[in-house]
């Protein structure tokens, strides 16, 4: 059977945002989402990873520090992760927004460049 190009590049993509997920997130926010109580938040159905684009990408960027305060309350606070690529943050964001029960949708390189700081 052959898969299209199309099929095989999200399968691609797929994989590459799930095993950048692994090596910068999961040590945290665990491989299935779940978060550890009080210290990291879980991933699963949240409104940030369903809501406007820029949630995920602004929480990758610029890690929890710079993030309006929620009613959740961690002990660990995320750091920045704005010296991956603006596609690697792209295929991360994906990979949350579109696993853990979110249906946020897809990121692109450009929405990260669009709202990454310009110097």
């Amino acid at each position: 059977m052959l898969v299209s190009g199309a099929a095989f590049g999200e399968d691609a993509r797929e994989a590459r945002g799930k095993a950048l997920y692994e090596e910068h997130c999961a040590a945290c926010h665990q491989f299935d989402g779940g978060g550890v109580p009080m210290m990291q938040p879980e991933l699963i159905d949240k409104p940030r990873a369903n809501g406007p684009i820029g949630g995920v990408i602004d929480m990758i960027l610029f890690g929890s520090a710079a993030m309006k305060p929620t009613d959740e309350d961690y002990s660990n606070e995320m750091p920045s992760f704005a010296h991956l690529s603006d596609k690697d943050i792209a295929l991360i964001a994906t990979y949350v927004r579109t696993h853990f029960e979110n249906n946020g949708g897809y990121v692109t390189s450009d929405d990260v460049r669009d709202r990454r700081p310009r110097n």
